[in-house]
Order: C-alpha cells, then structure tokens, then sequence
C-alpha cells in the first residue's frame, strides 16, 4: 500500500554538510553516493530534494511534477498591497520570469514551448553557425597572444552577447546594457538572495526587458521572418492567465524574447567557460580534442557533465504523484537537483574521471522529460564553434597563473573568474 511521502522526517542538506556552489555539489556528491541511505533528502524550507540520477529522469518524465508557477514561484508580483502602484522587490523579475516557458504547465506549456524549439531546433541553430563563428573570430583577431585574460568576461561572455545582439540587431549601446544586465543577472542564483538583491535583480531584469522589447518591434517593424512567425504564434495561445498554475500567457513577441532569453543571455555563456575549464584543467584533455575532432561533440557533453551549468532547479507536484510505494502529495515544490545526477555512480562508472569516450544517456546536465532545456542546441553549438574556430585559428588556451574561482553559495556551477592564455602559435591539426 503506498504511503504518502513524510517530507518532514527527511535528512537536511544541511545534515550531509550541503554548502551549494560548484564545490559544494562536488563535497556533497562524495558523501552522498557513499551512504546507502537516504533516498531524498529535504532543504532548509522543508521540501523534498531529488539528488539520484534514476529518480531525477523519473520525477522529469513524471506528468504531474511540472513547472513552479510564478504565482508561487516569485508570489511579490501577485500580492496585494495597500498601495496599488507599489511593487514589492522581486516584482518585475516576476513580470520577465512569468512569460517564460519554465513556469508554464498544461495547457499553456506545449503550444508556448513548441514556438521556442521551433526557432531553437537543431535545424534552426544549424543557420546560426555563420554568425557564431564570426564572433569567434572576432575574440581571436582582439586578443593578445599570450597574456593572461579572464576567459568568463573576455571570451564566453563576448561570444553569448556578441552572438545574440547579431541575431537580434541590437546597437552597441544596446549590446553593452545588455550585458550589464546579464551579469547582474547572477544574484537571481544565489542561495541566500536579500532585499537589496531583489532589487538590484529588479533593475536588471526591467532594463533587460526594454531592450529585448524594442528588438522585437524593430524586428517586426523590418520584417524580420523569426520575429513574424512567433508573432503569429503567439496569437494562438488562447488560454486564461493562471499564474498558479496554467502560467500567464505572453502578449508580445518582446515578452516572449524577453521570458526565454534570460538562460541565452546569461547562463549559454557558464556553458563555454565550464567546457573550456574542463578541457584546460584535465592532462591531456586540450591535445586530444585538437588531434581527434570527432571528439568534440562528446568532449562536451562529458565537460558540461562534470561541470554543468544549472545544479538544482525547483519543480512543483501539479497532482499526487505515486511513485513507486511513494506518494508524493500535489502542492509540493521540489529541488531537483541536477547536477548531482552527473556524479551518480549508479550511472557513471568513476563520475569525477573527464572520460570524452564516455556515451551521453543519462546525462542531467539539461534537466530531463518534456520540461528539458529547449535552448540546449544552441547553447551546445556554441560551445563547438568555440572549439572548432580555436583549432582552426591555431589557438590554445592555457591555464593562468592564478586560479580559477568559482561562486559560492550559487545556484549554479558558474565561474567568478577564469584565468587564461590564449596562444595563437600552436601548429594546426591535419
């Protein structure tokens, strides 16, 4: 007879010593997959936290664990005060965040999220290459031979920003706010955010909205065909606004950019910097990729394993969920923790090994079931194109003299600072 789940009586993170950041993951990890027992775990708001590589694809594929509404998810947007033209902090990263498809569910999620992996399918981003490469390039002509640079602000970030303000036909000025906004962007991952973040958050999610919103009306304005198809498509979402459940529907292609850009504009470029880290900090790792090119695609896939961008995510049991002798009631938020599904040794054989001869099934890096990444290809592409124009270039990158520093406490495994050398000399590949 299956009992309902006592989320309660679970071991803490905090019991296992769980500290977050990318180190924190790694610490935990060890521990974790040692111990026979728990199955799940809880956090400190008393929520059942998913860690072990099987249970994460099963709660992913699971229809009645979905997205965290945004009513719930950031409910400052959605409370009334005495003063109806106040906004409490957190309110205009819910009005960003509340048109994404990561806090849509059924009806609304299908339809809204087929418009995005229709401009953001494989076959899609295979005509982005051209421009991807051209900012590549670009970084390479700009960079000094030999000096130590940051490879987070000097190489991944420009790629991302440069690659999108092309697609997009931002101005300078535009690119560089939009920039700006990104990395402030990073407080939104902290694990312990305050006011004063909330309100920084605020700014840079508003500032970054407008500018996404007058590409779009240029875009239409111009005639550009992506922005035109999504503005047809967007009319055939006719569904009532939820936000506590269904989602809140997007009523311009600005919202629509401006709710499913944000992992684009900021977490595509944790992707490249995580990739190359890997590559850098592993014997031999860099060589091999460079005399082997077929490696490539799994050297990344293995890279972002090891160090993948998003650790843990919430989602929310739509329904009672029944899940082997288990029930897990409806109204839950649940941490799924994804990164730590990359380290479970009941799927990866010596899970902190960089192996590029590794098979991909089973990865977590991307999440998992019908709520997976749509902007996977793209932010994978890039990744490739990076590499392949380095190798073409002759181009190695090398660790700095200092180290590398990753944030604490941090949602996600993203790098503070990154040292290298880019070396322009190295003899290419036949």
């Amino acid at each position: 007879m299956p009992e309902i789940l006592d989320i309660a009586s679970l071991p803490s993170l905090s019991d296992v010593g769980f500290t977050a950041g990318r180190d924190g993951l790694r610490e935990f990890c060890r521990r974790i997959f040692d111990a026979p027992v728990p199955r799940f775990l809880k956090n400190e708001n008393n929520q059942l936290v998913v860690f072990r590589n099987a249970d994460l694809r099963a709660f992913g594929a699971a229809p009645e664990i979905g997205n965290v509404p945004i009513g719930t998810l950031f409910p400052s947007r959605y409370m009334e005060t005495d003063d109806p033209q106040e906004k409490l902090p957190g309110w205009e990263i819910g009005e960003v965040i509340g048109k994404q498809v990561f806090t849509f569910n059924p009806p609304l999620h299908g339809p809204a999220r087929r418009i995005l992996t229709s401009w953001l399918s494989p076959k899609g981003v295979n005509l982005m290459e051209g421009v991807a490469r051209k900012i590549v390039n670009q970084i390479i002509r700009e960079t000094a031979d030999g000096e130590e640079i940051d490879f987070v602000k000097e190489v991944a970030e420009r790629l991302i920003l440069g690659f999108w303000s092309e697609l997009l036909h931002l101005t300078e000025s535009e690119s560089q706010s939009l920039g700006q906004h990104a990395r402030n962007m990073t407080r939104l991952f902290y694990v312990d955010r305050t006011d004063d973040d909330l309100r920084a958050l605020d700014v840079a999610f508003s500032g970054y909205a407008q500018i996404l919103a007058g590409a779009a009306e240029r875009g239409l304005a111009e005639g550009d065909p992506i922005m035109l198809e999504i503005a047809e498509k967007l009319k055939d979402l006719d569904f009532q606004d939820d936000p506590f459940e269904t989602g809140v529907v997007p009523k311009s292609v600005g919202d629509f950019l401006a709710g499913n850009l944000i992992d684009g504009v900021h977490t595509a470029a944790l992707a490249a910097a995580n990739t190359v880290f890997a590559l850098a900090s592993t014997p031999n790792a860099m060589e091999l990729v460079r005399q082997t090119p077929e490696l490539v695609p799994r050297a990344i896939a293995e890279a972002l394993r090891l160090n993948p961008p998003v650790l843990f995510l919430p989602r929310f049991s739509l329904r009672d969920f029944h899940y082997d002798d288990l029930i897990i009631p409806a109204g839950n938020m649940i941490s799924m923790m994804w990164g730590a599904g990359n380290y479970d040794p009941a799927t990866f054989a010596d899970p902190e090994v960089f192996n590029p001869n590794r098979p991909p099934a089973g990865l977590t890096t991307f999440g998992g079931g019908i709520h997976i990444c749509p902007g996977r290809y793209v932010g994978v592409m890039l990744v490739r194109v990076m590499i392949e124009e380095f190798e073409a270039n002759g181009v190695i990158c090398e660790p700095g003299n200092n180290p590398a520093v990753w944030y604490p406490s941090h949602k996600l495994s993203q790098l503070k600072v990154f040292p290298v050398r880019l070396r322009k000399d190295a003899p290419q590949t036949v």
